[in-house]
Order: C-alpha cells, then sequence, then structure tokens
C-alpha cells in the first residue's frame, strides 16, 4: 500500500530547477505558490501508517495531476514530462534525485484520492486560502450555474446495449452459475454482420437479443454478489427503457420513444442524452459551478446526471461552500434555477435566490399572471373584473396539498374576454401554488433597478465555466461521474490559483506580513 512520503520543506524554494522555470506561466505560479496549496500532512489518510515503502510525495503527484489538466496530457505524456520538462520539474518542486513519475502511479493515485474523497480537500484548500489571503470576507454574492460534459464512454444503440450488458452480467455470474457463459456465447461478442438495412433482420437479432439477455437474467435471479445484482440491473433496465413487445404479434421491438432515464453507454453506464438548451443536445454529464462574483473565484462544484435538472443540487452546493469557510449572501442565477422548490432549498442552506421568474403561458391566452391574486382575502380577480371566493382544495403536481379558485361557467359565457381566456366550455381556473406568495414577491422584485442589475451581472459566470473548459472540461477524460468529478475538481483547482496570482493576493498579502 505504501506509506506517506514527505516533501522536505527545507528545500523548498531553493530547488535547482526553479531558476529555469519560464516566467509568467501556470509552471511559475505552481512553483511559487504551489506548497500554499497543497500539503503532505492533507492526504495522511490515504496511506497506511509504517508499512511499505516511501510513496512519491502526495503534494508532488498533485502537482502533477494539476499540470496534467493544465495541459491536458495523458498519462504517458504526463510521465514523460515529469522526467524531461523543467518547467514541469520546476511545478513539482522536485530536484535531480527524483527521477520521474511513471505513468501508472497517476492513475493509481487518482484511485486513492477517489478512494478517500480526499480530492475535496485538495480543491477546498484553495477556497479556504482565499479566505486565509483577505480575497473573500464576510457575506458574499455568488452566481451558479451549469455546463454539459461530454462522456467519456463510447454511445451506443439498444443492439450494442443488450449485447455488451449480456456479456459483462454472464463474466460476473459464471461463478455461481456454470452455465452463463456458454448461454451468454450464443450472441456474438462484437457487432454480427447482418443485412441492418433489413428491417426483418433487424428484428429478428433483436428477439435473438432479447431472448438469451432475459434468460440470463433469470439465472441471476437469487444470486446476492454486489457485482451481480448491478450487472443484472443495468441488463434489466436496458431492456425496459428500450425494448417493448410489438401490439401485433408480440415480439420485441426497439421502442417507440425515447426512456427519460435511458442508458447511452455501456462503457460508461452513468452518461445520459441531456439538453442544455432546446436546440443543444449532448450525451455525458453536467457540471455545476458556483463562483464569486467579485473575485471570480470558483466555491464550488459538483457532477450530475446529464438528464439532471440544473436547479437540483443548488443548495447543496451553497452548503459546500459553507464547509469551506464562505458565507453566501446571495445566489444568482438564471430561470432554470426559479421554481419555488429551489428558493426554498437554498434559503434554508443559508442563501437568497435572485434569478428571474419565468413567463407563465396559456397557450397564448390570458395568463394566470393576468389575474390579482389576494391570497389574505381569499378570492381571484380577473382582467373582466370578475371575482371569485370559490376556492376548492386540490393537490399539485408532487401531491402537496394546495387549492384552485374556480369562476363561475355563467359568469365566463357571458364575459367578452371569453374568447381570450377559456378554451372549454367551463368557467377559468387559477390553481395557487404551495410558493405563491414566494414567486409573487420575486416576480415584483424585477421590477427594482437594483434586483435588474443583478439579474444582468449574472452572466459573468460563464466567463468561468468558459476557464474551467479552457483545461479540459467541455470532455470527460475518464469514465463515471466520480471520477469527472475528479476532473473538475482538478480544473477549479487550476483556474483558482491562476485567478489567485492575478489578484495578487500572495504578493499583496506576502507584503502585509512583511510590513
Amino acid at each position: 500500500m505504501g506509506v506517506l512520503g514527505r516533501v522536505d520543506r527545507q528545500g523548498v524554494g531553493h530547488l535547482p530547477h526553479r531558476h529555469r522555470v519560464t516566467p509568467g506561466t501556470f509552471y511559475e505560479r505552481l512553483a511559487t505558490h504551489g506548497q500554499e496549496l497543497v500539503a503532505d500532512e492533507d492526504f495522511a489518510h490515504c496511506y497506511a501508517p509504517g508499512r511499505g515503502r516511501p510513496s512519491i510525495p502526495p503534494s508532488v503527484m498533485v502537482r502533477a495531476l494539476l499540470l496534467a489538466t493544465h495541459d491536458k496530457t495523458s498519462d504517458v505524456e504526463s510521465a514523460r514530462r515529469s522526467r524531461v520538462d523543467l518547467d514541469w520539474r520546476a511545478a513539482l518542486g522536485v530536484g535531480d534525485e527524483v527521477a520521474g513519475i511513471g505513468a501508472t502511479t497517476f492513475s493509481s493515485f487518482r484511485a486513492r484520492l477517489v478512494l478517500h474523497d480526499a480530492d475535496r480537500q485538495m480543491f477546498a484548500r484553495t477556497v479556504e486560502r482565499a479566505v486565509e489571503l483577505g480575497v473573500l470576507k464576510g457575506e458574499v454574492t455568488a452566481i451558479i450555474d451549469s455546463s454539459p460534459v461530454i462522456g467519456a464512454g463510447a454511445v451506443a444503440d439498444t443492439y450494442t446495449l443488450v449485447r455488451q450488458f449480456t456479456h459483462q452480467l454472464a463474466a460476473v455470474l459464471a461463478a455461481q452459475r456454470p452455465k452463463a457463459q456458454a448461454l451468454a456465447a450464443r450472441i456474438p461478442a462484437a457487432k454480427p454482420r447482418i443485412d441492418w438495412h433489413d428491417a426483418a433482420a433487424r428484428r429478428a437479432h433483436l428477439a435473438e437479443l432479447v431472448a438469451v439477455a432475459r434468460a440470463l437474467l433469470a439465472q441471476a435471479v437469487g444470486v446476492d454478489d454486489p457485482a451481480v445484482v448491478e450487472a443484472a440491473g443495468r441488463l434489466g433496465k436496458v431492456l425496459d427503457d428500450d425494448v417493448e413487445p410489438d401490439p401485433d404479434d408480440g415480439a420485441p421491438r426497439i421502442r417507440q420513444g425515447v426512456a427519460p432515464d435511458r442508458m447511452v453507454s455501456a462503457s460508461d453506464p452513468e452518461q445520459r442524452h441531456g439538453r442544455k438548451s432546446g436546440s443543444r443536445r449532448f450525451d455525458g454529464h453536467k457540471a455545476h459551478v458556483v463562483g464569486d462574483e467579485a473575485s471570480e473565484l470558483v466555491l464550488a462544484v459538483g457532477i450530475g446526471a446529464g438528464n439532471g435538472a440544473d436547479a437540483t443540487p443548488a443548495a447543496g452546493l451553497v452548503r459546500q461552500t459553507r464547509w469551506h469557510g464562505v458565507r453566501i449572501g446571495e445566489l444568482l442565477a438564471d430561470m432554470a434555477y426559479s421554481d419555488g422548490d429551489t428558493r426554498v432549498a437554498v434559503e434554508a442552506a443559508g442563501a437568497v435566490l435572485v434569478a428571474k421568474v419565468p413567463p407563465v403561458s396559456n397557450g397564448g391566452r390570458l395568463a394566470k399572471t393576468d389575474f390579482v391574486i389576494d391570497l389574505d382575502a381569499a378570492r381571484v380577480t380577473c382582467p373582466a373584473g370578475q371575482t371569485t371566493c370559490d376556492a376548492r382544495p386540490t393537490t399539485d403536481a408532487k401531491g402537496r396539498a394546495t387549492s384552485r379558485f374556480h369562476f363561475p361557467t355563467a359568469v365566463c359565457a357571458a364575459c367578452p374576454l371569453r374568447s381570450r381566456c377559456v378554451k372549454g366550455t367551463r368557467g377559468r381556473t387559477i390553481e395557487i401554488s404551495v410558493h405563491e406568495r414566494r414567486m409573487a414577491a420575486a416576480r415584483a422584485a424585477e421590477r427594482d433597478p437594483e434586483v435588474a442589475d443583478k439579474l444582468r451581472r449574472r452572466a459573468k459566470v460563464e466567463r468561468k465555466i468558459d476557464h474551467l473548459q479552457d483545461v479540459g472540461m467541455a470532455k470527460a477524460r475518464y469514465r463515471g461521474r466520480r471520477k469527472t468529478l475528479l476532473q473538475l475538481r482538478l480544473a477549479a483547482v487550476v483556474v483558482n490559483l491562476d485567478r489567485l496570482v492575478a489578484l495578487d493576493a500572495f504578493t499583496a498579502t506576502s507584503r502585509a506580513l512583511a510590513a
């Protein structure tokens, strides 16, 4: 397992390659300030005490991962640069006694970080250091947004998913069910040579795949090996999401339409179809980022499902900033975060959400916002001046108790605005949200020039997302959300270090200490 290796702190600042580093580069910034952000002791819990050979100091390995993130290099190229690139060696803080870092050591260290969740502290340290340096003071105004991350796994069609998941299940099931491998061998591991333009041939192949897959799933019943349970769950989900019986003859066919949580990759089952906008589709994950408006430092990050809602992680990211020693007063966001549930969750986490409320539509007819809703008096007045107090209990889409106001059918029938208001034959109804007061207050606040100015400033976070994408966050380097989170945290450390230097934070603090 290896014991914790440590950098000789007495040698820091006097390393033989320090004077050779290219001025004004990330390498110089990491060489000069790396020891303020990364310490060997931060990773002591990742190593066994007193057993094995001393490891390469984790502070050196973290610097190496940051360099690989900045330069977007493979493990093999990173290993080469750690041996021969003077900029890299200066940034690593190593002398001639260190020959370099092996390519496999990079993957081993990443696995160690993920296993012990040590990358969380690695990123948190940059935020905590910004607090110590006085860059982040008191309550801050933060901005939140999300960005697509293209997955590292190969996107596959239904035939390939069923075939690959079937063979994966057979491989882990073989120890408990000896016939599993022979059963899976009835279908080819590679794409078969059939006439893919022939609908009948495709249908026959699908029937063969589904028959073998279901037979294998039947064999997996009762096996409690976690690997078998996981593999069977994936295969079963693909069959449920992608295949349905033909109503004419009951034979399996490709499902009409797309399941909401459909798997798209066998090599990375956590990838999902996602949309950042109506016209922008991707396959992968979503990066969620909270940045400080004033300093433009990244305060909190997360990785979610590609098909997940932007707003879901908002409250958790606000809490994350508190763990890092930063208190968010206001959180600026776009309309994707503006629903009532998100506002309540963010407030419970200690911040106030400032986001434009989406316009309410009614198919071109008078919208709910055209009515005057007086909750204290329990009445609703329509644009024609008619008032109703007929509130009846109902439930919203999440099953929560609320009410719906009904206008009399006779009153609406005689109304001159009827064609612009009601589509059916009955009177108009207005449903009251469980967050009605909160959303009405948010709409009213948008007319405040100060709030309108804050909403315009929200776009600043897009520049920070661009910085993260510049160091590789447009596409995942590794498979799975957890490893993609590691990548995002590394990218955030890189951009935060650059930003702290740009703010002259280290130099300003050094001057203050000297004075």
